[in-house]
């Protein structure tokens, strides 16, 4: 499964935990793994058509968030070596996630714009419990929720639908000449993401050797109901600011080489500069008592509104008999001052002569952002930049996984995956003022996926 490569935040996004296991939250999508004979069967040739659908379900602890997203491709190898590829995809997401406010000990009120629709007078409760009051000046809708005392507050009630499509065709320039294009494009209710990029790939050494480069650009919007929010402005529920843009440039550069006939090894490395709205307009950092812990006032987050990351990828794939061993480590940073390392490993294992399991596990760790911080202090003066967002915290996650299919016959495949996604803190940053050491300010995650599909060859 293919998700844009931005997480802000937004509702879209929170399948990223699973599927890229927080790259987004780093910004790079992993280098693409060796494409080699390991990878698909040779029915994947010139002259086959395949078309694969598929459903994934994604649910957090305590059902925070729960998705589902069903995809279909079709993928088109003409005899003459040229590929085209369409994916479409579909989200619908519902749930709560976190504010990025402190947990209290007493009862907290928070505001938000909402499209629910009043009739009578304002007080309605709206679907998630929270009260429904117009604005008297701006007429805007806004939704008043209440945080339990002692627990993290939640934005609660989204439903979201998200729909993307993704088009990719593959040119064969000569023997051994590829050119790739490819467009892309996500939309939901407040977020709209469009991008294309081109790569060319050389074999060189007997097609032992492989080098490709490539460049992308995206151009992202958001469209918060009633616009977004001003930077460290107080929480009103009343926006001021429209739509607001962020252009990403990206280029990678890899080679992939043939060590022996049974192992491939794949070296790669990607930039990325980002510039205009990078902050996420749902989410608010408290400002708190210095004595007493107790929150004062909610603010919007303010973020850099330049980021560049950099990323190296080093994989190996090495089969003995019909066993393959994937192993993979990537090395990220940015200019955020977030530095991530990520391991995986995998053994594709055959069962009978039809059908394979493969069990695998991920481990990944990032420092935080440089301007994050669980909090501010009301004595003190305002930073340049905050953000409470949890996904610029630092933290350990492990994914495990296990996936596996079946050949009914030469043309049909049935496969299946599930995945256990556990984030856990590094490090001891976030304690209360006072004496409020047990509020946990830690908003981790823990979520499970599953995925079941089809795939039909001809």
């Amino acid at each position: 499964m293919q998700l844009s490569n931005r997480n802000k935040g937004r509702i879209g996004a929170t399948l990223c935990l699973v599927t890229a296991n927080l790259f987004s939250t780093t910004g790079l999508v992993q280098a693409q793994e060796v494409q080699n004979a390991f990878d698909e069967p040779a029915t994947n040739g010139p002259g086959n058509i395949i078309m694969d659908g598929a459903v994934m379900y994604y649910r957090e602890n305590n059902s925070r968030i729960q998705a589902i997203e069903p995809m279909a491709s079709y993928t088109d190898y003409a005899d003459n070596g040229d590929i085209f590829s369409i994916k479409l995809t579909a989200d619908s997401l519902s749930g709560a996630s976190p504010f990025g406010a402190t947990p209290w000990i007493a009862p907290q009120n928070f505001l938000s714009p909402t499209s629910v629709t009043i009739s009578g007078d304002d007080g309605s409760t709206g679907a998630s419990g929270g009260v429904v009051v117009t604005d008297p000046v701006t007429q805007m809708k806004i939704l008043q929720t209440t945080a339990k005392a002692n627990e993290l507050p939640l934005n609660p009630g989204f439903q979201d639908t998200r729909g993307a499509a993704n088009l990719s065709y593959t040119k064969a320039l000569a023997s051994r000449t590829r050119v790739t294009f490819n467009l892309n494009g996500s939309i939901e209710r407040d977020y709209q993401s469009y991008s294309g990029g081109a790569s060319i790939a050389q074999d060189f050494n007997n097609k032992t050797t492989t080098i490709s480069v490539g460049v992308n650009y995206q151009h992202d919007l958001s469209k918060r109901l009633y616009g977004t929010p001003t930077p460290f402005a107080v929480m009103t529920g009343v926006f001021t600011d429209g739509t607001k843009s962020e252009n990403i440039v990206s280029a990678t550069a890899g080679i992939t080489q043939v060590i022996t006939r049974n192992w491939l090894v794949q070296l790669n490395y990607s930039y990325e500069r980002a510039t205009g709205y990078q902050n996420n307009p749902y989410k608010v950092i408290s400002v708190l008592d210095p004595v007493t812990g107790a929150p004062q006032r909610y603010l919007y987050e303010a973020r850099p509104d330049k980021r560049t990351r950099n990323a190296v990828y080093i994989g190996s794939k090495l089969a003995v008999g019909s066993f393959v061993t994937n192993l993979s480590a990537r090395y990220y940073h940015d200019s955020w001052g977030i530095n991530s390392i990520t391991a995986n490993a995998s053994e594709h294992i055959p069962i009978g002569t039809r059908g394979y399991i493969e069990p695998g596990v991920r481990y990944y760790h990032q420092s935080s952002a440089d301007f994050f911080n669980y909090f501010l202090l009301s004595n003190a003066a305002l930073p340049q930049f905050a953000s409470a967002d949890n996904r610029l915290d630092k933290f350990n996650a492990i994914t495990a996984s296990i996936k596996g299919g079946y050949m009914l016959n030469d043309q049909i495949e049935l496969y299946a995956m599930a995945d256990y996604y556990s984030q856990t803190k590094a490090g001891t940053k976030g304690l209360l003022p006072g004496n409020n050491g047990s509020l946990n300010l830690f908003a981790g995650v823990k979520a499970i996926s599953v995925m079941t599909g089809v795939k039909y060859r001809f």
